[in-house]
């Protein structure tokens, strides 16, 4: 089958692999649609240290081509999409609740094969059926959803809250749409101005704020004199995660989504003598459903944030350019 294979920083190709074999529990995907996501521009371009040949590739969608002896509840010719963290179902952690922090946890994409392939064979118990109205683009976004989906499920009712989501990328961007169907006021921080405009005009932001410009604070102020209720911090870079502490009211609350690739120093008085409550966000738990549900009642848009689509044969070309950042992109999506 056709893949597209990393072997090193900024080396990848378009060949054939061995196509995988299923174990009772799986189902093999014919895959359709794969987002590149920053966790793949991140390994493409050498800043994680995996073992390689590597299929890289966790948002994605396709079509059941054949279920392991143990499968009852798919079959062949579903359309589904599936979460991509496996976990033991054992450690102190999934017995609690929360999957997402499995001690002894395997990424598909990471530490096994991933969707940058013809076919993929996955836990069928990571597996969900799509209804035919979502398209196998959108739908290959449902994982990127998911992780917006639950960071902003913790922070409980957003309803009339002042929110800042620092960092309209792709996830920004669905965390702008998931707190507007809240009820919050969002304001969308960015570096540029595109993006701003974008979000404006898509109404997913009731403001929007370029923090690059020197009048950033002035104008916040004006919209939140003491500070917004709650942060939303999706870049994961120091000067970033600073603002998030800076911005925040007292008693605020910050959401932390960004993945940071170094340590970062920041002054943690604001932590104190605001009394912030502080909190991480790791990839999701029990997400997908509703994000699924989100889609299919029309509650976000995905489409939209499609701005570049490649032919599998051209997926060396689209990781060059995504990795580039050059130009207004917002999520690519490779096509099989």
């Amino acid at each position: 089958m056709k893949s597209l294979i990393y072997t090193g920083p900024r080396r990848l190709r378009y060949g054939d692999v061995s196509k995988p074999k299923i174990k009772s529990d799986e189902v093999l995907l014919q895959i359709k649609s794969v987002g590149i996501c920053g966790t793949d521009l991140h390994i493409y371009s050498g800043g994680m240290k995996l073992p390689t040949p590597l299929i890289m590739g966790h948002e994605f969608s396709g079509v059941i081509a054949a279920v392991g002896g143990a499968v009852k509840n798919f079959k062949a010719g579903d359309r589904v999409v599936a979460e991509h963290v496996i976990n033991c179902g054992k450690c102190y952690y999934c017995r609690s609740g929360k999957p997402n922090l499995c001690a002894n946890a395997s990424v598909i994409g990471l530490h096994r094969p991933g969707a940058l392939a013809e076919y993929l064979a996955i836990p069928a118990a990571l597996v969900y059926k799509i209804p035919a109205q979502i398209g196998f683009e959108e739908a290959a976004l449902i994982e990127p959803l998911s992780i917006a989906y639950y960071a902003v499920k913790q922070a409980n009712c957003v309803l009339g809250k002042k929110v800042a989501v620092i960092g309209q990328g792709p996830i920004g961007l669905l965390v702008d749409q998931i707190l507007r169907e809240g009820g919050a006021e969002v304001i969308g921080i960015d570096i540029a101005d595109w993006r701003l405009k974008f979000a404006k005009k898509k109404k997913w932001a009731d403001h929007v704020i370029n923090s690059g410009q020197k009048s950033w604070a002035k104008k916040l102020k004006k919209i939140a004199p003491d500070g917004v209720d709650t942060v939303f911090e999706v870049v994961g870079r120091e000067e970033t995660a600073a603002m998030a502490l800076e911005i925040a009211r007292r008693d605020g609350d910050i959401f932390i989504l960004g993945v940071f690739e170094s340590p970062s120093k920041l002054n943690l008085m604001n932590i104190v003598k605001k009394e912030l409550n502080v909190h991480g966000s790791w990839t999701c738990a029990f997400a997908f459903p509703p994000s699924i549900e989100m889609v299919a009642d029309k509650k976000v848009d995905l489409k939209s944030l499609i701005t570049h689509r490649y032919p599998a044969a051209q997926g060396v070309r689209a990781f060059k350019e995504a990795a580039s950042y050059e130009g207004r992109r917002i999520k690519t999506v490779i096509n099989f």
